[in-house]
């Protein structure tokens, strides 16, 4: 039998207890002790070990902060044209887009000239319970609709509040300037509502 690499190390220990070391005395009364030690100082002792409270400067999120994804309105008008490309990328297929109907493309059309290749969707919504905020929706869209926006609290009571329809997704591009290209005004882009609602909401 061979001998260990690194030699033999003998430990010394004591076989036998005394009666404090079995019962924890002096465990017990050291920890009693800075107990009463903390509990018995005074108040303006207290106040002076302890630093000043300081007031924290207020955060400021930074626009390029890729969060809820939005869309894009311009002058009232959104500039979706229901193409589903970002349907499509989506990795959690969380937007769900429907093509623009045959007599609203008609009409969009005839209105917008040849900028418009399409008209606005059927139907756009986006589960935002799924969405984990990639940006590929972003750098996929040709009319530059979608835009990562910064808001990333986003709370409701029941799961489907969290699927956001077209009109709830609608942000002016005003507040998204630097994330998205700004627009000539004769741009042809989808629907939106002419009073062009400022914040996200349902």
């Amino acid at each position: 039998m061979g001998t260990m690499p690194g030699g033999v190390i003998e430990v010394r220990r004591s076989e036998r207890l005394g009666v404090s070391e079995r019962l924890w005395v002096s465990g017990l009364l050291r920890a009693f002790w800075v107990a009463a030690r903390h509990f018995f100082r005074g108040p303006k002792r207290a106040e002076a070990a302890s630093p000043a409270p300081q007031r924290m400067a207020a955060f400021e999120r930074s626009t390029r902060v890729r969060g809820m994804p939005v869309l894009v309105v311009d002058a009232g008008v959104a500039r979706c044209i229901g193409c589903g490309l970002c349907a499509e990328i989506c990795p959690p297929v969380c937007i769900r887009v429907l093509p623009p109907l045959p007599e609203a493309s008609s009409a969009h059309l005839a209105g917008e000239g040849e900028a418009a290749v399409h008209g606005p969707p059927a139907l756009f919504e986006i589960d935002m319970a799924r969405c984990f905020s990639c940006g590929l929706c972003e750098e996929v869209c040709p009319a530059d609709a979608l835009a990562m926006s910064p808001l990333v609290e986003i709370a409701a009571s029941e799961r489907n509040d969290l699927v956001f329809g077209f009109d709830a997704l609608l942000v002016p591009a005003a507040s998204l300037r630097d994330r998205v290209p700004t627009r000539e005004p004769g741009w042809g882009g989808g629907r939106g509502d002419a009073s062009a609602p400022g914040e996200v909401g349902k």
